[in-house]
């Protein structure tokens, strides 16, 4: 564990452009989507959009089959005791539009001088837009995108600097990688707990998104355009149901 919090995060990069990774080719792997529930004694499932009654939100989370087999490895590498804690995977079209119309309406409030431009890009810091393209389909809806925390042997969720979908600057992966942010003991503590959480998920081979220290992706064209491969192995999916 000293090794993963001593080691700074190296986020690349550094800035996010969407129209790039929606160009990044999909061939679709018909990789299963698979419960995150099944794996207790590994993970702790807190459903935020169906706990916080999100339209389209289930009480279950969903992730690739391949997404959970790199997350058990992840949590082998946690120390004895210490869980994830998975407060969403897999997402619906409509989550997605409650979720980034919220986050509009947001940016509108506080910020009530912007353009339509300014208001939709402040918006996609925080949340991808609603998409139902095949070729460039929102990153949650793929099953490849999950957003997590750790919690340690005593149940408590490690101290992130603010809580999962913190919408301010301080949010922002690397914020406290930043000697001048980082400039007390908490700071130092909180840059430890973001690294430990980041180096864990890259070392088997997740990336992260820059603006979100809890979201990591796999697979999607978020991954891709991380890693810089050829084409993603997961577009747009979702649960499949014997009486839906």
């Amino acid at each position: 564990m000293k090794d993963f919090k001593k080691n700074s995060i190296k986020t690349t990069p550094s800035v996010w452009e969407w129209n790039k990774i929606g160009k990044v080719s999909i061939q679709e792997s018909n990789d299963p989507l698979v419960s995150v529930s099944y794996i207790p004694e590994k993970l702790i499932v807190s459903p935020q959009y169906f706990i916080q009654n999100i339209p389209g939100a289930l009480p279950d989370l969903y992730i690739r089959n391949q997404v959970q087999h790199k997350l058990i490895e992840a949590a082998r590498l946690l120390p004895n005791g210490y869980k994830f804690v998975v407060f969403d995977g897999w997402r619906s079209i409509k989550t997605q539009k409650a979720l980034f119309d919220k986050m509009k309406d947001f940016v509108k409030r506080d910020h009530p001088n912007f353009t339509k431009e300014e208001t939709l890009r402040a918006t996609l810091r925080i949340v991808a837009l609603p998409s139902t393209d095949i070729k460039k389909p929102s990153p949650h809806n793929t099953g490849g995108s999950i957003d997590l925390s750790i919690a340690n042997n005593s149940g408590r969720l490690l101290d992130m600097g603010g809580p999962f979908d913190d919408i301010k600057e301080t949010a922002k992966t690397v914020f406290y990688e930043n000697r001048s942010k980082a400039n007390t003991k908490e700071a130092v503590h909180v840059q430890e707990n973001r690294r430990f959480l980041y180096n864990v998920m890259t070392r088997v081979g997740f990336t992260n998104y820059i603006e979100e220290w809890w979201h990591f992706d796999y697979g999607n064209q978020n991954w891709a355009y991380n890693k810089g491969t050829e084409h993603a192995i997961f577009g747009a999916t979702k649960p499949l149901f014997p009486w839906v």
